[in-house]
């Protein structure tokens, strides 16, 4: 076997920020995924409370409407940690962003 043969198969050395690279990474990952159940909350909750005012349920569909406003909050709030930490994440390892 050649020396050039046991270096293809040899895994690369981890470096000292790949661990935190992957941490980004997945972090970044879970706020977009809660970003997205956010929005899809808020627009269910929406449409619903919009079905109660059409039954006369006003006291429920103002109820629903606070629900909805704090997950569209969530939802922009999440934007924001999301834009702070890909920032973050493209001074760290600008050569992936």
């Amino acid at each position: 076997m050649s020396a050039s043969t046991v270096t293809e198969h040899t895994p690369a050395p981890s470096t000292p920020y790949s661990y935190i690279r992957e941490k980004m990474l997945g972090l970044m990952q879970a706020l977009a995924e809660g970003i997205r159940i956010d929005s899809l909350m808020a627009d269910q909750l929406s449409q619903i409370s919009d079905r109660a005012r059409l039954s006369n349920e006003d006291e429920m569909a103002d109820g629903l409407l606070d629900v909805t406003r704090q997950h569209r909050v969530a939802v922009l709030e999440g934007q924001g940690r999301l834009a702070a930490l890909e920032a973050r994440y493209a001074i760290l390892f600008p050569d992936e962003a």
